[in-house]
């Protein structure tokens, strides 16, 4: 999956990829591919990125009888992977990100990415997962509720350790909810995901911050509680845990979390981006897709281009205006 520069308006990019949808076979363009695509990753193997990237090319080979590689370039937050789907890669097609949002916002708006917004172009959403609040066995809040654990963070301020990725969705997520509640949690940096899990299962911070198909194990075995859900919108999975909204904490939906989208360099042929983002929509319809993402814990939530590229652009908007409040 992957895009070449040619000069059209958005508008008839969106066109061309809708009615392509569908008629992917039919409107394969010539000599492409002749090789395997690469899905590039910007975090580590093993977390919930990764893992959809993995699933999504399993089953795009099942649809299409193409080849599909994940490519994990970790690093720097995802900058690195980030930058190379955006600037560096060849734009000829062969080179896919599955990525992640706020995180990009993130770096883009702090001025910490060599790349800017529109220097990746979403072809398709995958799914959002909101962050997630959990306890372990092993802390002093061990059982509480969501509104225990504040009630006792507010008796003692900063002794609780919450376990989170530096200027990530989970760290702005926490400290929303710091603000907002008035508490002051110690702030533990991670590089990802699974080294936070790891450092809750063995009692080192008292709370973590995740996506439910990174711990759903752990929770499912009751070596972790789920507190809260840094959305407004319940989670399929786990629909009991308390929203933001049904605890009082204001936050826009949809945000603090993982956008997990397809996107390309805009550079890449328009030809071979309708084709892409036709493949992978039509893929993404399927009850069979649905079905593979659902065994590894993902709740599929696809968007065609033109939404994904709504929702990309809400997540830019609302991490502006996050740093722009926080300023003052």
């Amino acid at each position: 999956m992957m895009f070449k520069s040619v000069a059209v308006t958005g508008a008839a990019v969106l066109f061309t990829i809708a009615s392509a949808v569908g008629a992917a076979a039919a409107d394969k363009p010539a000599n492409y591919p002749t090789r395997p695509i690469n899905l590039v990753v910007p975090y580590p193997a093993g977390g919930g990125v990764d893992l959809t990237a993995r699933t999504l090319a399993a089953q795009l080979e099942r649809t299409t009888g193409l080849q599909f590689r994940v490519e994990n370039r970790a690093g720097g937050g995802s900058t690195i992977g980030n930058a190379y789907v955006a600037k560096q890669a060849k734009a000829d097609g062969y080179t896919v990100g599955v990525l992640a949002n706020p995180t990009m916002a993130i770096s883009v708006v702090q001025g910490r990415a060599p790349f800017a917004k529109d220097d990746l172009e979403p072809l398709a959403g995958i799914t959002f997962a909101p962050a997630i609040w959990l306890s372990g066995t092993k802390s002093k809040i061990a059982g509480k509720s969501f509104q225990e654990v504040i009630a006792y963070a507010k008796e003692h301020p900063g002794e609780l350790k919450v376990g989170v990725i530096p200027n990530g969705a989970f760290d702005i997520a926490t400290r929303i909810l710091e603000k907002q509640l008035g508490v002051k949690f110690t702030i533990v940096p991670f590089q990802g995901g699974k080294p936070a899990a790891v450092a809750l299962l063995g009692g080192n911070v008292d709370i973590a911050a995740n996506y439910y198909d990174e711990v759903a194990q752990f929770i499912d075995a009751g070596q972790m509680k789920l507190l809260a859900v840094a959305d407004n919108t319940p989670l399929s999975q786990v629909p009991d845990a308390p929203t933001m909204k049904e605890l009082g904490v204001k936050i826009p939906s949809g945000t603090w979390g993982a956008d997990r989208l397809v996107a390309v360099s805009p550079k890449v042929p328009a030809e071979i981006k309708a084709y892409l983002a036709a493949i992978i929509n039509d893929t993404l319809k399927q009850e069979e897709t649905r079905e593979a993402f659902e065994k590894v814990g993902i709740e599929l939530i696809p968007l065609t281009a033109e939404e994904e590229q709504a929702r990309y652009n809400a997540s830019f908007e609302a991490v502006s205006e996050y740093f722009k409040n926080a300023a003052h």
